[in-house]
């Protein structure tokens, strides 16, 4: 094997980390029991160019050398595109203990048997930049890629800076594997994974674009990708943000036009539809229309009756007039003859009308008269009512003064027992000493009460301790009841089984009516076999959680469940589930009885257990014991196989459990069988008696009883205790009692005898006032007398009064009698010459009459004729307002008709009754129709003027689009042309065709399939335009569109690989990954794919690019430029590091690539390229350049 120009690793510790770790070799674990392996010379000599060392060992020195020079390497010789990963270094990540990889500005090859970490290389590229592990398709938590038995993984990746930049960016991401965290370093700083995926995307790396980064998980994904999905990939890939943000303004502004004009396209159809229909009306509203005419002009003419009535009760106002003044004369002729009679016939009345006067003004006098005799009657009555009153005060005075004097005496008495009392002061008493042996006592009381309350708590306290202990005996006489019975011995293994679960039960059974269905218990409890001996069997299909579950048939129930047993009872070990289903109808076994004979299995699990149907359905859903299936014998290799590929779960055979698991991507392939023991049943078994369980039981119980014997006893003497203290503190409350009588009785005593002086002024006050009272008797009987004397002559003076009145009342009465006399006369003289003048009275009378009835009948009937003419002049206003504001002057015309021409009722009638007989013969049609014509009618011209506004928005998104897709369809072409030009010449070079095209979608839409757009082939849907590779592998067939079903899987890898080189020229990123592309391709292709990828990816001025792959053909092509990546690990690599003799840690032997290479070229397996230089390591990367293989 030729080689030259390589570069080591750094994977060997420096001499620093000599001394700082003296005693664990970097490469490998501690305590790794690995052998070293022995060093490989196969020529010692060096070649005659001296490019290669004379030793496979390198020393500290010559590590540090090797990589100094690697680093001038990079920086002085290799051209590197900004971005590109200059070196990776690796610490315990995924298999690695310690590597590091430089690889080339060009195509760099990882090669390397499956399984020594090649794919861990694009996972550290990967993680490295900051983005997360999804895109790799494999574990989910950065957590995961820590090496087994370490804590934290570090990941440290250099780039390419850009020429103005003096330094290198440098990412070092730790992963830890405790809470799943990670540190960023960026340039030695504290950074984060946004700030690094910035970092990454300033140089245009695209981790998330599948054009870019191909890890191997993610290569059918890749293929599987759609060609509207590859579009957008290889926008991102190949050309700037501005080209995917055009695309992505297209697809929006599109989208608005669609929803634009489906939103219009209603419009414009309603506005067709609403047209159609008004043409077909048209002709029934003309109809409709003119009968509405006749029907208007008839009301018109029934408005307008007024004007016609107003010409007839105008003329009867004017005859009723000129009847006024011909009566009015003669009445004035009748009064002038009877002029004489009748002045003497008014001198008669007047004279008749002043008597009449004259009586009622003396009528009131007499009246005025007796009313001032009642108030002076009534004046003395009041007057003889108050002397009274002062007889009265008089003679309660006189009786008061007897009373008066036994009061002074009675108060006399009292004042001198006061005053004796006073004198004899009560006894001394010692009040402290009573208040001592008062408190003595209370004090003894406190003791005795405190006493009482000590033997009460620890009465209670060994009542409790009763309590407790007869709950314990009834709860061991039950247990010892329950080993008689399987339902006993099957809550006493759930309770050893779960304590917790078991408390949960008897929680549910004591609480069944909180819930608004059945709550079942575990299936150890519900369920039981059918078959004895099938315990073993079905016991193995179930775990210890399985046969603990309680099932809850709804979800209330199960939340109310996990409320109160998980979170307020704090029941752990408890395992809940809901299932509705009330009988096993949905849970079917997967083979038919005579499959399952064919098979050799015999029956299925869930068939040998009875209980509810909700727990069996449960254990279905849960372990599929509906697909579990028991065989008495064990299958032979055939059936094994045949019941692996049904919908069988497991099956128990021979003591035996097999359980499948299946992959369904891998198809018939993808099954595998996990076989354990079967274990002995604990929970199903049919167990005699524990005697032994049942004797200690007993034993527990007749400690309980010699317990509770004990707190009897305690308890009785306590209560012996408390009720002598009881008695002793009842003798000293009495004793309390009658030392505070005494004390209290003897303080009274003193309270009294101080309280007579305030008594003694009492009385002293009231017997002076009592004095004062006797001594004025005599001057208030003075007062009263003096008062009646007053009220006597006041009452003198109204009784001469009174008598006046009466005289002036006497008086007023004669008047009042003259003036009826002279009245009556006055009447009687009216009475008299109004009989000689009667005829003539009777005359006038009735011509007044007469005159007033014409006086009547006028002015009714002009007021008859001004309310009609209030009605005309309101009909006219309603005709001039018709007129100015809706421009009808059809009302005034009718007014100008009725008033000029009609002018009578009854031709206006008759005109009435013509409008009538026409309005008959438009008889029909709806009511209406006219005003749904011309609701229609603004409909139409709202409708016609927003499509109006709507195709002026319409236009502004087509010139918008328009706008955009002529920066970007052209742009998008020269792209895909470019790349179908690569793409092609790849085929071309292998015997083969393909190209690449841009399929653009259009819309079928005929609003967008006009001439001006491109009639069919528009491009108008966006979203969906496309790249569509196309590709021929043979001769005799035709280009095909590339996609999973035409080509096989080595024709689509090829095409996949040929498709990244296309995208090589033109991509924007620095470097492109690709693992594993080659799997499922022949030797040919994968010969023809190498050697294509060698011609474009070792170019100079290419970006960067990694092929991953486990198989190295013989022959490949190669170029200056290629850089080869040899991964070399596993057990049998040598340690990196050993104890010499003296137990110091040194570097261990390495693999020397050089004695292979000069080997390789002494059996004629290459030429040497002059200037070249190999350096070995273990566990690293080789960078060389290599001529063949």
């Amino acid at each position: 094997m030729a080689s030259t120009t390589g570069r080591r690793s750094r994977a060997v510790d420096s001499d620093d980390d000599d001394e700082s770790r003296p005693n664990t070799p970097s490469s490998t674990a501690p305590n790794d029991s690995k052998r070293i392996r022995r060093p490989i010379v196969l020529n010692p000599d060096e070649d005659s160019n001296g490019s290669y060392a004379g030793s496979t060992s390198v020393g500290p020195s010559q590590a540090r050398l090797s990589t100094s020079m690697v680093q001038s390497s990079v920086r002085a010789g290799a051209k590197y595109q900004p971005g590109a990963i200059v070196r990776v270094k690796l610490t315990n990540f995924v298999t690695y203990t310690s590597a590091e990889f430089f690889p080339g500005p060009n195509l760099n090859m990882v090669i390397g048997p499956n399984g020594t970490g090649k794919s861990t290389l694009v996972c550290a590229i990967c993680l490295g930049l900051g983005w997360p592990p999804s895109y790799l398709g494999r574990a989910k938590d950065p957590s995961e890629f820590v090496k087994h038995g370490c804590r934290e993984a570090t990941i440290e990746i250099e780039l390419y800076g850009p020429p103005k930049q003096r330094r290198n960016p440098i990412v070092v991401r730790t992963i830890k594997r405790d809470g799943n965290k990670s540190v960023f370093l960026l340039n030695d700083k504290p950074s984060n994974a946004k700030s690094v995926q910035a970092m990454a995307n300033s140089f245009s790396i695209q981790i998330d674009n599948l054009c870019q980064f191909l890890p191997q998980d993610k290569v059918v994904e890749f293929a599987q990708m759609s060609p509207i999905e590859l579009l957008a990939s290889t926008q991102r890939a190949v050309a700037g943000p501005e080209m995917t943000r055009m695309h992505e303004d297209l697809k929006k502004l599109r989208a608005s036009q669609i929803q634009f004009m489906n939103e219009n396209k209603g419009d414009r159809d309603q506005l067709t539809n609403l047209q159609n229909r008004q043409e077909m009306q048209r002709t029934e509203v003309e109809r409709m229309r003119e009968r509405a005419l006749v029907q208007k002009t008839l009301a018109w003419l029934e408005l307008c009756r007024p004007v016609a009535k107003y010409a007839d009760a105008k003329s009867r106002a004017r005859e009723a007039k000129a009847l006024i003044a011909p009566l009015d004369r003669e009445l004035a002729l009748l009064k002038n003859a009877s002029a004489p009679t009748l002045k003497k016939l008014e001198a008669k009345q007047r004279y008749e009308a002043q008597a009449k006067q004259v009586k009622t003004l003396r009528a009131k006098a007499v009246a005025d008269s007796e009313r001032r005799c009642d108030d002076l009657t009534k004046a003395v009555e009041a007057k003889q009512d108050k002397i009274k009153e002062c007889d009265d005060k008089v003679e309660a005075e006189k009786n008061s003064v007897a009373d008066i004097k036994k009061d002074i005496k009675t108060n006399e008495l009292k004042l001198s027992q006061l005053k004796t009392r006073k004198n004899q002061s009560p006894e001394d008493f010692d009040v402290r000493g009573i208040s001592e042996a008062i408190q003595t006592a209370r004090a003894k009381r406190t003791d005795l009460d405190d006493q009482k309350q000590d033997l009460t708590t620890r009465a209670e306290g060994i009542v409790a301790q009763g309590k407790e202990r007869k709950l314990k005996l009834q709860s061991l006489v039950k247990n010892v009841e329950s080993l008689e019975t399987q339902s006993g011995q099957q809550e006493n293994k759930l309770n050893a089984l779960s304590r917790d679960t078991f408390q949960a039960w008897k929680w549910i059974q004591e609480n069944r009516d909180d819930f608004t269905a059945t709550v079942y218990g575990p299936p150890i409890l519900e369920c039981s076999l059918k078959d004895p001996r099938m315990a073993d069997a079905v016991e193995s299909l179930l775990q210890e959680n399985d046969i603990k579950i309680i099932t809850a048939q709804n979800r209330e129930d199960f939340l109310k469940l996990q409320q109160k047993l998980l979170n307020e009872k704090r029941l752990h070990d408890v395992s809940l589930r809901t299932c509705s289903a009330t009988d096993l109808s949905q849970y079917q076994a997967p083979l038919s009885a005579t499959d399952m004979a064919n098979l050799g299995l015999d029956s299925w699990a869930i068939d040998h257990l009875t209980g509810p149907p909700t727990v069996l359905a449960m254990l279905c859903s849960e372990k599929n014991l509906h697909r579990s299936a028991i065989a008495s014998r064990e299958l032979t290799q055939q059936q094994h196989d045949d019941v692996a590929n049904t919908t069988v779960m497991s099956y128990v055979a021979s003591r035996k459990v097999y359980q499948f698991i299946r992959r369904a991507e891998y198809g018939s392939a993808g099954s595998m069988a996990r076989v354990r023991d079967v274990r002995p049943a604990q929970r199903w078994t049919d167990q005699p008696v524990d005697q032994g369980r049942k004797a200690a039981l007993q034993r527990e119980i007749a400690e309980k009883k010699g317990e509770l014997n004990i707190i009897k006893s305690e308890l009785d003497g306590l209560k012996e205790q408390t009720r002598e203290t009881q008695a002793e503190r009842e003798k000293i409350e009495t004793e309390i009692n009658e030392l505070v009588s005494q004390r209290d009785a003897k303080q009274n005593a003193r309270k009294v005898w101080l309280g007579l002086d305030e008594k003694i002024q009492s009385t002293q006050a009231k017997l002076a006032d009592l004095q004062e009272q006797f001594e004025g008797f005599r001057g208030r009987v003075m007062a009263i007398r003096a008062e009646k004397d007053q009220l006597m002559l006041e009452k003198a003076e109204i009784i001469v009064e009174f008598a006046a009145a009466t005289k002036s009342l006497k008086e007023t009465m004669a008047s009042l009698l003259l003036a009826e006399v002279l009245c009556i006369e006055a009447s009687s003289d009216v009475t008299g010459l109004r009989s000689q003048n009667e005829h003539i009275v009777r005359t006038i009378q009735e011509k007044e009459v007469e005159l007033a009835e014409a006086r009547r009948v006028s002015a009714q009937e002009r007021k008859i004729a001004e309310q009609i003419l209030a009605e005309v002049y309101r009909v006219k206003a309603e005709a001039e307002r018709l007129e100015e504001e809706e421009a009808e002057p059809g009302l005034v015309k009718i007014m100008e008709q009725v008033g000029g021409v009609l002018k009578t009722e009854e031709n206006l009638e008759a005109e009435i009754d013509s409008q009538n007989a026409q309005l008959a013969l438009t008889e029909g049609g709806s009511a209406g129709i006219i005003k749904e014509f011309e609701n229609r009618a603004k409909h139409i011209e709202n409708l016609t003027v927003k499509l109006q506004e709507s195709e002026k928005q319409h236009e502004d998104l087509t010139n918008g689009i328009k706008e955009i897709r002529d920066r970007w369809e052209p742009t998008l072409e020269g792209y895909v042309d470019k790349i179908s030009a690569a793409f092609s010449d790849s085929f071309d070079r292998i015997g083969c065709a393909g190209q690449v095209a841009v399929f653009k979608a259009s819309s079928d839409d005929p609003a967008d399939c006009t001439e001006e757009n491109g009639g069919m082939d528009n491009g108008l849907d966006f979203t969906n335009w496309a790249i569509h590779i196309s590709v021929k592998f043979r001769e005799q067939e035709p280009l095909s569109l590339l996609d999973s079903h035409r080509q096989s899987g080595g024709e689509r890898a090829v095409s996949t690989i040929f498709y990244l080189m296309a995208l090589q020229s033109l991509s924007r990123a620095p470097f492109r990954v690709v693992d594993e592309i080659n799997q499922g391709m022949d030797p040919r292709n994968e010969r023809m794919v190498h050697g294509r990828m060698v011609d474009i990816a070792a170019d100079d001025g290419g970006s960067q690019y990694f092929l991953i792959t486990p198989k190295l053909l013989n022959g490949l092509k190669y170029r200056r430029g290629m850089t080869v990546l040899c991964i070399v690990s596993g057990e049998n690599m040598p340690a990196a590091r050993q104890q010499d003799d003296n137990g110091h840690w040194v570097s261990g032997p390495k693999i020397d690539f050089r004695a292979f290479a000069k080997r390789a070229r002494e059996l004629g397996l290459g030429n040497h390229v002059e200037h070249g230089r190999l350096i070995a390591g273990t566990a690293t990367s080789l960078r060389s350049e290599i001529d063949a293989f």
